[in-house]
């Protein structure tokens, strides 16, 4: 048995997830737990999927930014990953 933090109910993950109140998924609480876990781990894939396009539709966006400025829009939309993004390569290419 793992110690640690407990995990939540599926059902209230997928309100969690869905940002809703639970009350209004009252319905699903009928449902076979294995069935919830399923919908939440759709959810969860779903969402990530959507967050994965979602930035990498912001980096092809990035493309139709002037050169000059092209490096900075980068830093400012994604500051975390800039410095690997616009390595040696990029660098050596714009001075």
């Amino acid at each position: 048995m793992t110690q640690g933090v407990p995990v939540p109910p599926p059902l209230v993950r997928v309100a969690e997830r869905l940002d809703v109140p639970l009350t209004e998924l009252a319905a699903l609480e009928r449902c076979d737990p294995a069935d919830l876990e399923a919908l939440d781990t759709a959810i969860a894939m779903a969402q990530h999927a959507e967050d994965l396009e979602v930035r990498r539709s912001m980096r092809d966006a990035v493309r139709f930014v002037p050169a000059p400025l092209r490096r900075r829009v980068a830093a400012a939309l994604f500051p975390a990953d800039e410095p690997a993004e616009t390595g040696a390569g990029t660098r050596a290419g714009a001075e």
